[in-house]
């Protein structure tokens, strides 16, 4: 008689893929903890960070997101043709004040006022920056974002990256590595433009970004930075060492048609990237699940956090003032 059930894997026994993730921690080890050390010790001297042990905090309110599956329905809705295509934009807010008739899912919606603006949208209140554009759709309907008539100097994108934990748990659908080259950043960069991709620690995709992906945009790899996450304490919001998750993820930086040279820039905050873009930027997010006051985003779930419920609302003369709730980590960035 053979036993022809699966044989069940060993706590102890690792795969290829967890095996060069050791490896990979074992390699950065020492820049994490150097590097975080000495950026911490720097910002507590100048009393950013507090010294007692961080206090446990309430969670942020866990706001049922529908979008996705609106984007889903959305895809019988017919696309937009030719003629229409010229007209891509719509305005959130008409000349006379009152909110105006969007349509959310063909066409980019635009905050053009200079105050944040709280809006009905779907059945649901959201809180939309000044000066923001963003397209609720995926890749079936993102040629409005193509058609928008601007070209951008710095693309961000944090992809929902296959993980298994992601899958267990189905906080959102993970996007296999090789479809991430449908996204047409040729055309929407500029020329120079600075690309940035947020890589989880799995050593698969840092090789497809830096191998596969960029090459196939034109984008060469300029620097590899590390995003380490620590709270308000300094400390790592997960053991360095942990078996499970790491305090840390990578962001590869690229240029599209690339001059300039950043491989040995850090940071502290996000925008050190503003010195290599200019000031008057023109900014992309990709797989945004927020909106950033001056930026233009895209997803299937850009308005996720967008919802009133993360934010503090309070009257103000001329409107309403908001305020994002916020968690109790710091981020902190090096080379």
């Amino acid at each position: 008689m053979f036993d022809f059930q699966k044989r069940k894997r060993k706590h102890s026994e690792l795969n290829q893929g967890e095996v060069d993730s050791e490896a990979f921690h074992k390699k950065v080890r020492s820049v994490i903890l150097d590097g975080t050390r000495s950026l911490v010790d720097s910002v507590r001297s100048l009393g950013y960070l507090k010294e007692e042990t961080d206090a446990v905090k309430e969670p942020l309110p866990s706001q049922e997101c529908r979008l996705a599956a609106l984007c889903e329905m959305a895809k019988e809705l017919p696309l937009v043709d030719d003629e229409e295509q010229e007209c891509c934009s719509q305005s959130l807010v008409a000349e006379d004040g009152c909110s105006s008739h969007v349509d959310l899912f063909s066409r980019l919606t635009e905050n053009r006022t200079d105050r944040a603006a709280v809006v009905t949208l779907m059945g649901e209140e959201y809180v939309i920056p000044p000066h923001t554009a963003f397209l609720l759709s995926d890749f079936t309907r993102i040629q409005p974002l193509v058609h928008y008539g601007r070209m951008f100097d710095l693309v961000v994108m944090d992809p929902p990256w296959e993980n298994k934990s992601v899958k267990r748990s189905r906080r959102y659908s993970c996007l296999p590595s090789s479809q991430l080259k449908r996204l047409p950043v040729p055309l929407l960069a500029s020329p120079n433009c600075l690309v940035v991709t947020w890589v989880t620690n799995r050593p698969s995709h840092l090789r497809f970004v830096r191998d596969e992906l960029y090459p196939h945009w034109g984008v060469e790899v300029v620097a590899e930075w590390f995003w380490v996450k620590v709270t308000t304490s300094g400390q790592f919001v997960f053991p360095l060492d942990s078996p499970h998750k790491k305090p840390y993820e990578m962001l590869v930086l690229g240029r599209y048609r690339p001059s300039v040279d950043l491989s040995t820039r850090f940071s502290t905050s996000s925008v050190v990237l503003k010195p290599y873009v200019g000031a008057e930027a023109k900014c992309l997010e990709l797989f945004a699940r927020s909106l950033q006051p001056g930026w233009t985003s895209w997803g299937n779930e850009v308005l996720k956090f967008q919802h009133t419920s993360y934010f503090t609302l309070t009257p103000a003369d001329d409107g309403v003032d908001v305020s994002k709730d916020e968690t109790t980590e710091a981020n902190v960035q090096l080379t």
